[in-house]
């Protein structure tokens, strides 16, 4: 359905102008990159935001009871993603290059496919918690946190023309609010005392309240109104399964870590895991919000230009290697004051396992990258391989390495794979297609810069809420100094502009 309706809109969609069609260059570019600095630093409010939640519920909640939670709130992310099947992005790339008749029909098809599939996971996520024999808070608790994935499934979806037209400032608004509104929700509930039940149901009332300014920014650009027409349903399934199934796998081998470790290890390494996996979930959601933000400029590109898309993907590549590698220095640094701020004393321990796992990043960013890419050439097959390769690593190191280690062989587990996603995207985007191998001539700067800022912080008498500063400092400067970065990046800073 899809590729029938691009075939029949080729024509006339093939002349675009320079603003559009420019790829990590001109006037695309420069929305790309500041869209993605204002969603890096949205995000970054968010991540602190999520520390302060975990803070209160560690310190609320009974260790066994915080593992059960977050147990929870696995399931319920693995529910809403594969139900949505990626469909979000399969929308952000078609609404991209389509005509906007197509347009239309294609978004009122995919919202009231999405809400569909939504609730039928939301039902699946019940009768899981049954079979588990969760008690009646888990088991409401389940509920609700279900169903406030079709409200936000149905945001995200009114939320797609946003992304396409790069108003990436106003995207990272709403997510910031609805990280405020839920964090917020959190801490009053939890000062006053509730269970689990309370806590899990704060974001169904969240997500509906989002909806409305949402459609309110995309108000005659794209409907509101579902199209429930299961019999144009298949056409639209079928078209996009193996990408589908791809996102379903993926979804499911992040959180296998965690869930795995709650039943092959003690309540107890299952609880120490639970803070080291939040912090990492959150820190690795950012390279995919990041690598979403470029899609539309690569669709165009994909359909366009494969010399433009190469050149894209080389700065998508240097990017994720020097934001990657920070991210990891960072994090291993400050593991220990992350820890104490997030989860108290009792949790002294998860500092270790979080100091393992932070070095899994630097293969997260890579392998947002060019899954993208993947994803704007349509060769779903090889985002699918990618992720069943990283599950059946999780699957198969997962409860060996935690039965054995505890959390910190489910740590271990996790980056096994991570970098075996990395690398199996790499080969699946590269196979065949010479034009789209990276060069890595920015690798060896950045493996030095990272390995001076983590000895530095190694300073045994350093207070641990300086050595993350101190990383962060020595790796930024050295990657400015020695000239690391991509060149767009290096025109946000200020004294650039200063020295004109």
């Amino acid at each position: 359905m899809l590729d029938a309706i691009a075939r029949s809109t080729g024509g006339h969609l093939r002349r675009t102008s320079d603003a559009e069609t420019d790829v990590l260059d001109g006037a695309a570019a420069r929305l790309l990159v500041r869209g993605g600095a204002l969603r890096f630093g949205s995000y970054g409010a968010a991540m602190a935001l999520s520390v302060l939640a975990t803070s209160v519920l560690t310190r609320r909640l009974e260790v066994a009871r915080f593992g059960q939670y977050t147990t929870i709130m696995s399931l319920v992310a693995i529910v809403g993603t594969v139900t949505d099947a990626g469909m979000a992005n399969i929308g952000t790339r078609e609404y991209a290059v389509l005509g906007s008749r197509e347009r239309d029909a294609l978004m009122r098809n995919l919202l009231g496919l999405r809400v569909a599939l939504t609730l039928i996971g939301a039902l699946l996520a019940i009768a899981f918690a049954l079979a588990a024999g969760y008690d009646l808070a888990l088991l409401l608790g389940a509920l609700t946190a279900s169903l406030a994935t079709v409200a936000l499934v149905f945001q995200h979806t009114l939320s797609i023309p946003l992304t396409a037209d790069l108003r990436l400032g106003v995207l990272s608004a709403l997510d910031l609010t609805r990280q405020v509104l839920w964090v917020g929700g959190l801490v009053v509930l939890a000062e006053l005392g509730a269970g689990v039940f309370p806590l899990l149901s704060v974001l169904l009332p969240v997500n509906i309240v989002l909806i409305v300014p949402t459609a309110a920014f995309v108000r005659g650009r794209v409907s509101a109104r579902l199209a429930l027409q299961p019999a144009s349903w298949p056409p639209l399934l079928r078209a996009t399964l193996a990408f589908s199934l791809a996102t379903a796998v993926g979804t499911i081998y992040i959180y296998t870590a965690q869930i795995i470790t709650s039943l092959v290890a003690s309540r107890y390494e299952s609880g120490v895991f639970a803070v080291s996996f939040r912090v990492f979930v959150v820190c690795a959601g950012a390279p995919g919000l990041l690598a979403a933000a470029a899609l539309p400029v690569l669709a165009r590109a994909a359909r366009d230009d494969h010399v433009r898309l190469g050149r894209a993907l080389q700065r998508i590549f240097e990017a994720s290697v020097v934001v990657g590698f920070g991210a990891a220095v960072v994090l291993s640094a400050g593991s220990q004051f992350v820890v104490s701020v997030i989860a108290g004393p009792r949790y002294d321990a998860s500092a270790a396992v979080l100091r393992i796992q932070a070095f899994g990043l630097i293969a997260s960013f890579l392998a947002a990258g060019w899954s993208f890419g993947l994803l704007s050439l349509r060769l779903h097959r090889g985002m699918l391989v990618a992720n069943a390769a990283a599950l059946l690593v999780s699957v198969a190191l997962t409860p060996l390495l935690a039965s054995a280690f505890g959390a910190r062989g489910a740590a271990v587990a996790t980056i096994c794979g991570e970098v075996t996603l990395a690398l199996t995207a790499l080969v699946a985007i590269t196979f065949r297609r010479p034009r789209f191998r990276p060069q890595p001539a920015v690798l060896l700067k950045v493996v030095v810069l990272a390995l001076c800022a983590s000895l530095v912080s190694l300073e045994p008498n350093m207070p641990s809420i300086a050595r993350p500063i101190v990383a962060g400092a020595v790796y930024g400067i050295g990657i400015v100094a020695t000239g690391a970065a991509p060149r767009e990046f290096e025109q946000l800073l200020p004294w650039r502009r200063l020295c004109r």
